[in-house]
């Protein structure tokens, strides 16, 4: 069973078939868990510089529509559900998730593409907006972290790796995939005085396998699949 200690963070909120990956409930309801830490999601760029939420590029997978998010205003992504029939759900924007009543973490991956310097202007102009709140920032993209970065060295910016070869240890934290960590990774990390993200963990067996591997700091974070309640109450 998952222990209080265990800092779960729910990979695009807590879905299944009926509520969506990255829609406004998901999120919402894995805020609301008792279990979760915080919770991590993506966001995009639209046409008309509007901040949404959504892991892929186009909205096909993830929408009744068809089209590219950076092609699209918010007001045309706005009119397709990226839901399900028993829950409608418009794209959220990220102001609509950062309004969320909730002392949680905020794990935000930012999925950039270009507009790198326009992006990260609009992004430092929401989250001043919101100091209130416990936000991390991520990316693959090394510039538009080093960009926000040198905006506002009082947000957490840390960088996304598919591998254990770390060679800068400048940011606040790290996104480790799962399948590279090892003990002595870890622990370089936590002796730095870096906190460390593991992804993504789809089930209870995964995670109780990775926490046999390292030493359970209270700097590490579970970035964990929550299609099902029972990987939280198993």
């Amino acid at each position: 069973m998952v222990k209080s200690m265990d800092k779960i963070i729910a990979h695009r909120g807590i879905y299944n078939n009926k509520i969506k990956e990255n829609t406004y409930l998901a999120i919402f309801n894995a805020f609301n868990n008792k279990y979760i830490y915080g919770v991590e999601f993506d966001i995009r760029l639209t046409k008309d510089n509007k901040i949404v939420v959504i892991h892929d590029k186009t909205i096909n997978r993830t929408s009744n529509g068809i089209g590219i998010v950076e092609n699209m205003t918010l007001k045309e992504l706005q009119k397709y559900n990226f839901g399900s029939k028993n829950f409608y759900q418009v794209v959220p924007t990220l102001e609509k998730i950062l309004e969320i009543n909730t002392n949680k973490l905020f794990l935000i991956e930012i999925k950039v593409s270009n507009n790198i310097k326009l992006f990260s202007k609009i992004i430092l102009n929401i989250l001043n907006k919101y100091k209130n709140k416990k936000i991390y920032l991520m990316s693959f993209n090394k510039d538009i972290l080093n960009i926000i970065r040198s905006n506002n060295k009082n947000l957490n910016i840390g960088l996304i790796y598919l591998t254990n070869n770390i060679k800068s240890y400048k940011y606040n934290f790290y996104v480790l995939y799962d399948k590279f960590i090892n003990k002595n990774l870890i622990n370089n990390l936590i002796n730095r005085n870096k906190e460390v993200f593991i992804w993504t963990i789809n089930n209870y067996k995964e995670f109780n396998n990775i926490k046999k591997k390292i030493n359970n700091y209270d700097q590490i974070y579970y970035i964990a699949n929550i299609k099902e309640d029972y990987f939280l109450s198993k």
